[in-house]
Formats: C-alpha cells, sequence, structure tokens
C-alpha cells in the first residue's frame, strides 16, 4: 500500500462520486466500515464558529456562506457512545490533504481525528479521519448506522467542491510558486 493514508468518510463523503470530484482520482480504492466511539449528529450553518484562527483572513462560517444558502446542514462527528457507517478510501498524502481542506480543517470547522475502524470484513483498521471542533453545538443525534449520505442535492456538493479544488491549487501555487498542471484541476464526472 505504500504511502497511502486509510480515511474514514462519513455523511457526502462515503460515496464515490464526491471523492472522486474532491481528489480528482477516477479509481479510488474503498471498503465499507464502522468507526465505534463517534455518535453521527447534524450542525446548522449557525452553529459553524464564526471566529477567525490567529493570522486567518476566514472563519469556517463566512468560507462555508460564501456558496451555501442559510439552509445549509452538515453531518458532524463526535466521540460519544454510538458508531457510525461510512467507507475506509485509500488516500495520497495529496489528496488527503485536498479533504483536509475541503473539511476546513486549517479553518477550525473540524480537527483531525484518528481511531480504529471495522471493515465489511472484520479486519480491524487504524484511520484517520475529521471530528467536530471543541465546544461546538450540534443541532441533533442522528442514527449513525442507517443515514442519507447526503443532505442536500448531490449537484450543490459538486458544484462547491469544484470551486474548492480550483482555491486550493490556487493557493498552493500562489504559496509555493508552484506550476499546477490543468489536469489538477480537472474534475471527474
Amino acid at each position: 500500500m505504500g504511502n497511502k493514508i486509510l480515511y474514514f468518510a462519513y455523511g457526502n463523503n462515503r460515496e464515490p462520486e464526491i471523492m472522486q470530484a474532491l481528489t480528482g482520482n477516477k479509481n479510488m480504492v474503498g471498503d465499507e466500515a464502522t468507526l465505534k466511539g463517534y455518535v453521527l449528529g447534524i450542525q446548522r450553518l449557525d452553529q459553524v464558529p464564526r471566529t477567525r484562527l490567529p493570522g486567518l483572513p476566514i472563519s469556517p462560517y463566512e468560507a462555508i456562506k460564501r456558496h451555501w444558502s442559510d439552509s445549509f446542514e452538515s453531518y458532524v462527528i463526535k466521540k460519544g457512545e454510538g458508531e457510525v457507517k461510512g467507507m475506509v478510501w485509500e488516500l495520497t498524502p495529496e489528496e488527503r490533504e485536498l479533504v483536509r481542506d475541503w473539511e476546513l480543517i486549517d479553518l477550525g470547522w473540524y480537527k483531525d481525528a484518528k481511531g480504529e475502524a471495522i471493515l465489511a470484513n472484520g479486519k480491524k483498521v487504524e484511520i484517520e479521519t475529521y471530528a467536530l471542533g471543541d465546544n461546538q453545538e450540534i443541532d441533533k443525534v442522528v442514527d449513525g448506522r442507517e443515514y442519507n449520505s447526503f443532505l442536500s442535492e448531490p449537484e450543490n456538493f459538486l458544484r462547491v467542491i469544484e470551486i474548492a479544488r480550483r482555491e486550493y491549487f490556487e493557493r498552493r501555487r500562489t504559496k509555493e510558486g508552484d506550476v499546477v498542471s490543468k489536469e489538477a484541476y480537472n474534475l471527474v464526472r
């Protein structure tokens, strides 16, 4: 497996079309899995942090508000007595950074988390994921075993993913002086 990162995805990120669009990888490899010790919740836009972290130009709330309506809701996980069904995807380090950027981890919405997921075949694997940041409110806890992946139309996610990918590569190019290939911008449809 080399330098692949095992990433546990829930909500819309457990869907191949979303991960393909997000990473640009048409050949995503993943397995259904369960993450124990977490509960699945729904967070409304008004519950997303409005605080800007030091040195950053925008808060998680401001970043989301730019592309979503006031009715925005997102699945979130936090430590608790429960389990969440999802997918474990094999990601390259750059694909993992694209997911981190999408989930606004560096802005303080989510935080990196690690744990142990149980694959459908019963094998336990160490994973990386993202969980709700400290002291954040949620609207409600929902069944983490049986849930619809999307709280909005999939097209809405694909639209915003395209913008997020473009902005990610533009920031990276500006920061590192990279020349990013045209293929890096292309989305998988």
